[in-house]
Parts: structure tokens; sequence; C-alpha cells
């Protein structure tokens, strides 16, 4: 072969391993230096609003959604801090736990349910770094997994916290969870045991101890069985395969198993878990990351090339799959703050994104994000998305080129099939913006964002 050929080859490994050091190195320092540096990457209270709920409407509107959440440092005033990148879980509204299944799986829920307190709205999932036999635990309800055992104008202490930890064993929540040996581990490392240590504010009760910020995208049926699949078929590949599952901040963290679901149904490319340790350095996986890229691409993402779209995997697959397309109504950011007033818990706001820190895009796009109505405001994001088809719908003009037939052409399917799909999304959201109103001012909508303000407050 040419001589240029291996020249080339050597300068581009040796770009790779230079690249590849500066992530380790970066990652090292980020890890590892004071507060006074990591705060260079810590999104900050005074810049943004910590409390963002989607308005009550919603959920009588959007009968399937994910949920994909950055959840804060564990800050415990009583025991040792939790690593600074946080945890990532996921809800899934429509999604719910399996009570006979014999190790944590999920089932379609009864219904589409209106109501989030509804036992049959959906389920949590987290997955924990001290399971060995599972890769993730399912967690029945909203308001366990958010909120736990306390509501919104009561303290958070002791009572609550045991109320709560008793609630989860009633509720089988680790039924058929074995554990790696984990810090601090009592009574043999039981159930119960577990939950209050590590549990409670990790797995679920996420608000007693962490901030969470959600990216929230409404999803087919279909593409909600994908998901429940993808993670079932996760969980059974350790209950009963002969491999445990190990933990890796790298390779197989919290992040990777959720953004593969969402990969499953054709939200977004997934990410390896079994790349060798210097290619898996690209495929990195922070939850705060995870959650300003899906709240991009549900609101900022380009539909309005059809040859792109066809062109682009994942948007691809989703649209002749499922006639649907990511970038769409119904994606917005919820923000929770840590329960307050709190005994047990710091309420200190921190969230953290790894970045360049010569720029810090990820922190600006996530306060571009909570600052903008058309992220966290139901009616400004149909408003948006509403003009947003009317635009691409005006400036198609089917009559362009009359010879298109004659001349052929690879996207006439597809084009086709996109200008049908625009119409009907158009449809729909002239249908939502029509019912607003009414769902708005319903008694059940009125009590919700009453008490949303009394906790903002």
């Amino acid at each position: 072969m040419p001589v240029a050929f291996f020249r080339n080859r050597r300068i581009t490994r040796v770009i790779l391993i230079v690249f590849a050091a500066i992530v380790v190195i970066f990652t090292a320092l980020v890890f590892g230096l004071s507060d006074s540096v990591i705060s260079r990457f810590l999104l900050k209270p005074d810049r943004i609003i910590v409390e963002r709920r989607p308005d009550p409407a919603y959920d009588k509107l959007f009968p399937y959604y994910v949920e994909l959440c950055a959840t804060s440092q564990f800050r415990p005033k009583l025991k040792g801090d939790g690593g600074i990148a946080g945890h990532a879980v996921m809800y899934i509204k429509g999604a719910c736990k399996d009570e006979h299944a014999s190790f944590p799986q999920l089932r379609r829920c009864h219904g589409a349910a209106t109501d989030i307190y509804d036992p049959e709205h959906g389920a949590g999932v987290s997955v924990g770094r001290w399971f060995r036999n599972v890769n993730w635990v399912a967690v029945p309800g909203y308001k366990l997994f958010f909120e736990g055992n306390v509501n919104a104008d009561e303290p958070l202490n002791q009572a609550h916290f045991d109320a709560t930890l008793q609630e989860v064993v009633d509720k089988d929540v680790y039924k058929g969870v074995d554990f790696h040996n984990y810090p601090n581990q009592r009574d043999g490392g039981s159930v119960k045991d577990f939950v209050s240590q590590h549990g409670i504010g990790t797995d679920l009760a996420l608000t007693f101890a962490r901030s969470a910020f959600c990216a929230r995208l409404p999803i087919t049926e279909k593409m909600l069985d994908e998901v429940i699949d993808f993670l079932n078929d996760k969980n059974r590949e350790y209950a009963e395969g002969e491999a445990d599952y190990n933990w890796s901040v790298w390779a197989d963290n919290c992040v990777h198993t959720l953004r593969n679901a969402l990969a499953a149904a054709n939200i977004w490319s997934p990410l390896s878990v079994r790349a060798v340790k210097f290619r898996q350095i690209f495929n990195l996986a922070v939850p705060a990351n995870e959650f300003v890229n899906l709240a991009v691409l549900g609101n900022t993402g380009d539909i309005t090339d059809y040859r792109q779209i066809q062109d682009d995997g994942p948007r691809r697959d989703a649209l002749h799959e499922f006639n649907w397309l990511p970038t769409r109504q119904g994606a917005l950011v919820k923000t929770l703050p840590v329960h307050a007033p709190n005994d047990l818990y710091d309420t200190t706001f921190r969230l953290f994104t790894l970045q360049s820190p010569f720029r810090m895009g990820k922190t600006e796009q996530a306060v571009d994000l909570l600052s903008d109505p058309r992220f966290v405001n139901l009616d400004a994001n149909l408003r948006y998305f509403s003009k947003k088809y009317d635009d691409i719908l005006a400036a198609h003009d089917e009559h362009r080129d009359r010879l298109a037939s004659v001349r052929g052409t690879p996207y006439r399917r597809v084009e086709r099939l996109y200008y049908d799909y625009i119409k009907a999304q158009r449809a729909e959201v002239a249908s939502m913006l029509e019912r607003l109103p009414e769902l708005e001012s319903s008694p059940g909508a009125a009590r919700a964002e009453q008490t949303n303000m009394h906790k903002a407050n």
C-alpha cells in the first residue's frame, strides 16, 4: 500500500489517542477537584427557575409519554455525598410494574390515565449500581417515584422517610432483586436495609434528596411496547442468564440503559455498552447531558426537510414504522426541587453537566431550555408547533414539478408519507388547542395548579 496510507492512519491514531487523553484528563479533573472548580460545570439556581411543572391538562391530552430525568447529587445531612454527576431515571406513562413477575418487569397499564396519582398511570425505572441479578427496578406510580410518602405542605422528616420505606416493602418494589455488597451494609443486606441506605432518594422518592430535571416526550402505543420489551429483555438477560450485572461509570451506567430503551423505539441512536475501553470513551453517558439532548431533540430538531429525515436512520425508521417524529408537540421539560423544608437532606441546588471547560455549551443549553416558554408551557408549545406545521404546509407546492412522476425520484413515497404526517399533526394540535381552555378550567386542574403554586412559594 502507499506510504501515505500508513502515514494517514498513524496521524488519525495519534489524533484519537490525544483526544482520548484529553477526555480522560478532563473527566478526572471534574471528578477529582474542589468545589470551586466543579462549580463551573454546575447549573446555578440564580440563572434558572428550579421548579417548572407541566400543565395539569397535559395528561388528558397525551395518553403515553416518556420522561428522561437527570437528578442532582445525593447529599444527606448525616452521611457522605453521592457522585457529583447525579443519577438518571425514567418515568413512563402507560407502563406499569408487573406485580406477578418474579423479578422487575413492566406491563401495559390498564387504560390511559388522566391523573398522575392514578395507580395505573405509569412507573419509574431506575438502573441500580448495586443490583446483581437485574439491571433496573420498576417503581409503581408517580407519587412513590417522585414524591414518596410526603405531601407538598408537609416537612420531610424521619416519620415520612419510615412511611415511605414501609410502602416500598409492602409494594414489593425490589421483589426478586439480589444485591452486590454495598457501602454500610447491615442486616445481611436485607431489602429494607438497602432501601434505607441507597434506594430512597435514588430509585424512588427522588425529591426527598435530589432536584429532578425531566425531558418529557409523547410517544405512540406501539413505541411504548418497544420500550417495555427492551427493558424487560434487559432484566431477563441477567435474572435468567448466567452473567451478573456489573455497573460501570464508563461502559454501562444508569444512562446507557435508559437511552437505549428509547433507541429501541427509534427516538434516537443507541449507545454501545460493549465497546473496547478505548472506544467506550466515545460512548460516555452523563445524566444532565442526556436530559438536555432529549429536550433539544424534542423541540428544535429540523422537521422541514423530508429528504434529511429519510437520510437519518432513527428518524426515518420512526416515521415509517410509527408515523412519528421526535420533534413534536408536547415535548416539554419539567423541573422539581428537593423537597423543603427538609430535616434529612441538603436542599442546595446542584446539577452537573459534562462539557468543555472553555465553552459551557450544555449549561447554556439547559438555561435556554428553562427560559423559553415553548419548552415549559403547554399552550406556548402547542402554538409553536401549530405555526411550524402551517409554515411547512404553506411552503409545499404539490404541483411545483409536473414531470416528477415521469422523471422518478427516490423520495416519492416518503414525500407523500411526510406531508400526510404533517397534516395529521396540524389537525391534532388544532384539536388540543381547542380543548385546552376547558381542560385547564376543570376542578381537578385547578386543584393541581394550586398545589403547584403552593410548592413554588
